[in-house]
Formats: structure tokens, sequence, C-alpha cells
């Protein structure tokens, strides 16, 4: 088992076989890597093209602090004539407030 040579194996493999198979085996990488350069510069191309700069503002923000726990950050404030995206709780009065935290707000 010491002679054996992968590379004389796989050629002879080749050569015995047939004419369309040895078509196949030069005709699949070229292609392949062809194929794999037309996705890329398709991809640069259409990059390029896109705008870069998204047209409107920024509303929310995911936070993670450093116990791994997500928090919503509002970039706008929250008003009757600008609703909320998120179903978030209504504003408790003052007297509720204190008995019950809100969900969304960092732990302290």
């Amino acid at each position: 088992m010491n002679d054996y040579n992968f590379w004389s194996d796989l050629l002879d493999t080749f050569q015995s076989s047939p004419d369309w198979i040895k078509a196949v085996w030069l005709l699949i990488p070229p292609g392949f890597l062809l194929g794999l350069v037309a996705l890329t510069m398709r991809f640069r191309i259409a990059a390029k093209q896109m705008d870069q700069s998204p047209k409107g503002e920024l509303i929310y923000s995911i936070h993670r602090d450093i116990r791994n726990q997500l928090h919503v950050v509002s970039h706008i404030p929250v008003t009757d004539g600008n609703p909320a995206l998120l179903l978030l709780d209504p504003p408790a009065s003052s007297e509720l407030a204190s008995q019950e935290p809100n969900r969304l707000a960092p732990p302290a």
C-alpha cells in the first residue's frame, strides 16, 4: 500500500473514461469559475447602482447590554399625531406608574 499514488490513479481513471466524460471533466470547472465571476460581477454592479443612503429616518434601534439583554430604543418622541410602530403599553398615570414598571425600559 506504500506505492499507491492518488494522482496516478485519478489520471488513469480519466484516460480510461469515455470521451464524453472527459469533455465533462474538462468543461465543468471552467464553467463553474466563469459562472462565479459573472455572479460576483453582477452583484458588484447592482451594489453600485443601488442608492447607498436609505430615504427616511431611524425610528428604533435594538441595544444589547453587557448582561446580554436586548433593549428597544425609540429615536422619536411618541405623541398622539405620531403613534408608536410597536405595540407598547399605553402610558400609565402617575399613581399607576409607580406600581407597574415599564417593561421596555432598561433595568436600573
